[in-house]
């Protein structure tokens, strides 16, 4: 009995199939548990299936508590159901909708439980935290903060430390989406981004934004890397807030484009577009906006993650489009998620309107809620 016991442990741990005298069923080790993991965009297809118009078309946005709630501060949710007639894919918080780390935890909880009141997915939960200056929460929560990209060491190890850091405070407040893992680089000496870049070599943005990164993951929250192409390497603002990136696409092949295409190869789960308007490729919008920018980003990078535009709040954006003209040019472009359109309403209804007369379609539309939910179902959003 003993022999017969050591032969199949010997089998078992050659990964060998083994069959025990009178049966006929074998075993297999299998080392690399995820060839059993279900696949998140087959489970994302299945789950759209069983959703209305309605939420598919209120997926792709990402709003403030006040767009749902209509007052001016939201530090808790009101009686009913904020989602009763926007059923969206997440909410952004910002310093109003912080008070303690008690009322915050409540807030993000309500927003989850009436969610789910209203029958839709978990939403993304999303802040901008990058250390330093930018520490809105722990600002607010009277927490000191981690250092900032610029003060960072070029050491992946002490990147990492930082995110899981954020991470550690975020993820415990319900908050599963950080906005803000820098790759800007400094290039125009015009350019405002002080503060929120790790350094103008390519390599170094990498691997400290990276480091970062596998911080945040760590902890349970999404990273989302931005601003492509780079807010870097854009002029000086007009009256509008509009600047224009003037680099040449070798140039930015050569430069802003590498430490996207660095972690994208690792993984990376949401890209937010710039504003910045590259002239110098023929074109006459906003990244966010434009069909060249977010095909370079998909086609030539080969980048198939969630996109999120920057703002469509931001003067460069109202002081020319009416706000459901540039959600319509926004998801057109490829954009998947919508960031805190100017007019909730609007936006959606012309959404709807782009969809009756053709110039949007569901194919398009199925695109961006798939890649948004398998992002929920890979981070854990969804269980």
């Amino acid at each position: 009995m003993r022999r017969f016991l050591c032969l199949v442990l010997a089998l078992a741990l050659l990964g060998l199939p083994f069959c025990s005298r009178g049966e006929e069923d074998s075993f297999v080790v299998v080392e690399d548990d995820s060839v059993l993991r279900p696949d998140p965009r087959r489970q994302a297809r299945a789950l759209m299936r069983l959703m209305t118009e309605e939420e598919k078309v209120c997926q792709l946005f990402l709003v403030t508590p006040e767009m749902l709630t209509g007052e001016k501060y939201t530090l808790a949710l009101p009686e009913g159901n904020v989602f009763s007639r926007y059923p969206v894919g997440g909410v952004a918080l910002y310093g109003q909708n912080i008070a303690s780390e008690t009322q915050l935890a409540a807030l993000t909880a309500s927003l989850q439980a009436q969610a789910r009141a209203a029958g839709m997915q978990p939403l993304f939960i999303g802040v901008h935290e990058a250390g330093g200056s930018l520490s809105r929460v722990a600002n607010k929560l009277g927490r000191p903060y981690a250092p900032g990209p610029e003060e960072l060491p070029g050491d992946a190890e002490e990147a990492r430390s930082a995110g899981a850091y954020i991470g550690g405070y975020l993820a415990p407040l319900g908050i599963n989406l950080d906005l803000a893992v820098p790759l800007d680089m400094q290039i125009a000496a015009e350019s405002d981004v002080s503060g929120r870049t790790f350094g103008a070599d390519p390599a170094r943005v990498s691997l400290l934004a990276g480091g970062f990164a596998e911080g945040l993951r760590a902890e349970g929250v999404i990273p989302c890397f931005g601003h492509f192409p780079n807010d870097g390497s854009l002029g000086k603002k007009n009256y509008y807030g509009t600047a224009v990136n003037r680099r040449s696409l070798e140039d930015m092949r050569r430069t802003e484009f590498l430490p996207y295409a660095d972690l994208i190869d690792a993984g990376a789960e949401m890209i937010m577009m710039s504003h910045g308007v590259a002239r110098s490729l023929g074109d006459d919008v906003p990244a966010s906006l434009s069909p060249r920018m977010i095909g370079i980003l998909r086609q030539e990078m080969g980048y198939d993650g969630v996109v999120i535009t920057e703002s469509l709040r931001m003067p460069c954006i109202v002081s020319f489009y009416k706000p459901g003209e540039a959600a319509v040019l926004a998801l057109q472009a490829g954009a998947d998620l919508v960031f805190l359109p100017a007019d909730l309403p609007a936006a959606v209804q012309a959404v709807f309107r782009a969809l009756d007369t053709g110039s949007l379609t569901w194919d398009r539309i199925d695109q961006s809620v798939e890649r948004v939910l398998a992002l929920k179902i890979s981070a854990g959003v969804i269980r």
